[in-house]
């Protein structure tokens, strides 16, 4: 279980930082990072507002993963302890980015955008 630890952790700090470095322009419009929806790629302005808002959302999305990640850690090797806190801690991360994602979208409720 110490693997699936790492990974949790990693894939948190990894959510976080790519979720920051969307919103501040660092990593912008592409196929592969970020929220890549029509709207959101629809133009450089959209993919900036769409970031912006969702970041609180990514931020909690990643911490979700590390702090489960740092849990399965703690715990060791107990398979179904540590399958639920996995499955527990995908399905947090999940929805905060879920809820990233409306958050973003609702940023563009004002511009004439694709739906």
């Amino acid at each position: 279980m110490a693997v699936t630890g790492i990974i949790l952790v990693a894939s948190g700090v990894l959510l976080a930082v790519v979720g920051r470095l969307a919103a501040t322009g660092r990593i912008k419009r592409n196929e592969f990072l970020g929220i890549r929806t029509k709207r959101s790629k629809a133009d450089d302005e959209s993919w900036r507002i769409v970031h912006q808002r969702a970041q609180p959302w990514m931020h909690a999305s990643g911490a979700a993963l590390l702090v489960t990640g740092a849990a399965v850690l703690a715990i060791g090797s107990d398979g179904a302890v540590t399958g639920l806190l996995t499955l527990a801690g995908v399905l947090v991360c999940m929805v905060f980015a879920l809820l990233g994602v409306a958050a973003g979208h609702r940023g563009l409720a004002r511009r004439d955008l694709p739906r």
